[in-house]
């Protein structure tokens, strides 16, 4: 099953992503006088609950939608990040492999749907791409241990954890400014519960303008998305609708030698594919 949110009267409304098209749930759960989660925030309250009224819905389905996509998680209180988390990654920055888990945050603003133009400023120049699986949190996690940390995801999208090199840099390598300007966190198209995959081996890719750039596989991540759920919860509570782009492989333009780097501009496309999922896309203006 794949779960999107469309846009509705300039609400984010609950659709399904089916062969035939988007399901509008709320029309089709009418149609056939049954209850159903209105958006994804209602969708990750009811945990299990909601999954199987949802599932129904696909089939004989009547109730279709041409409405735009936002961002399948809107309601969300933290978008959390991890850097340097492929082990490939790290060597062509030329860095150690972290001990631990490197977090670091974005923000609501940054959030933008698949198909969206982003927006780049005029005043920097070095803007990258980085493909990443993003996990959602599905309930509260406090001081989960590694084992369990998976039962507490809801279900995974794909993002794109854009990046503005020359302000990190500028600014002594902090990252928060140079990866949360308005639109610097796509995520979508769709998301799968997590029921319905491992997210341990799962096949990731990112492209420009048509042209591969980034192709691994989750299983080069240092930790995985079970290891940085345990540690982020052992500091803090992880609360449902909570998004955690997990790293991003090898070949970012920031890892290129400076006579091949090509940043993004105005007029690319970047297309994110994780296997299972789908593919992200969005242009840049």
């Amino acid at each position: 099953m794949k779960l999107v949110q469309f846009w509705h009267d300039s609400t984010p409304a609950l659709g399904l992503q089916t062969p035939q098209g988007i399901v509008d749930v709320q029309a089709e759960a009418a149609r056939r006088g049954v209850s159903a989660p209105a958006d994804m925030a209602q969708a990750i309250a009811l945990g299990d609950e909601g999954l199987s009224q949802l599932a129904p819905l696909a089939e004989a389905a009547r109730c279709f939608t041409s409405a735009p996509l936002a961002p399948v998680v809107t309601q969300t209180g933290r978008i959390l990040c991890i850097g340097l988390n492929y082990r490939r990654h790290a060597k062509e920055c030329g860095l150690p492999l972290p001990p631990a888990p490197v977090p670091f945050c974005k923000f609501s603003n940054a959030l933008a749907a698949h198909g969206e133009a982003v927006k780049l400023l005029p005043d920097y120049k070095e803007y990258d791409y980085e493909a990443e699986l993003v996990a959602v949190m599905g309930r509260p996690a406090r001081d989960v241990s590694v084992d369990e940390a998976l039962d507490y995801v809801y279900g995974y999208t794909c993002g794109d954890d854009l990046s503005t090199r020359d302000l990190q840099f500028a600014r002594g390598g902090q990252w928060l400014l140079s990866k949360t300007f308005d639109g610097f966190a796509p995520i979508g198209p769709c998301l799968v519960p997590a029921r319905e995959l491992d997210p341990t081996a799962l096949d990731i890719s990112s492209q420009v303008n048509g042209q591969t750039r980034q192709s691994s596989n989750t299983g080069d991540m240092i930790f995985s998305v079970a290891q940085i759920i345990a540690d982020l919860s052992r500091h803090f509570t992880l609360m449902p609708g909570d998004l955690i782009f997990t790293g991003t492989p090898q070949g970012v333009m920031q890892g290129y030698p400076a006579d091949r780097k090509d940043w993004l501009k105005p007029g690319d496309r970047v297309s994110v594919t994780i296997q299972s999922i789908g593919t992200l896309e969005n242009t840049f203006v």
